[in-house]
């Protein structure tokens, strides 16, 4: 039994590391008002009048980076990626 212990062990420390690794890329959704105020009015500042309908954000090289959508009074929407510093990493027109 003791030498099947030291091998599970392994197997499982590497398995947890891997899924810890692996939730580094995922999107997770959250709710527009938890995001924070400053990210909120850079990106109303840059597109005037867009109203923000959903939220996720996303660890990428140890940076919170939002992934904002939403849709102007004229019916453009956009998608916006931006980190927690503020920095617009991409606006996009969606078709």
């Amino acid at each position: 039994m003791k030498k099947y212990f030291l091998p599970a062990l392994f197997i499982l420390s590497t398995l947890a590391l891997l899924s810890a690794c692996d939730e580094d890329d995922k999107n997770r959704k959250i709710p527009v008002s938890e995001v924070p105020s400053n990210i909120i009015n850079i990106v109303q500042n840059t597109l005037p009048g867009i109203a923000l309908k959903e939220a996720e954000i996303e660890r990428k090289n140890d940076v919170n980076v939002y992934e904002l959508e939403g849709k102007l009074i004229n019916g453009n929407e956009y998608e916006i990626e931006i980190t927690e510093s503020g920095t617009i990493i991409k606006i996009e027109l969606e078709d």
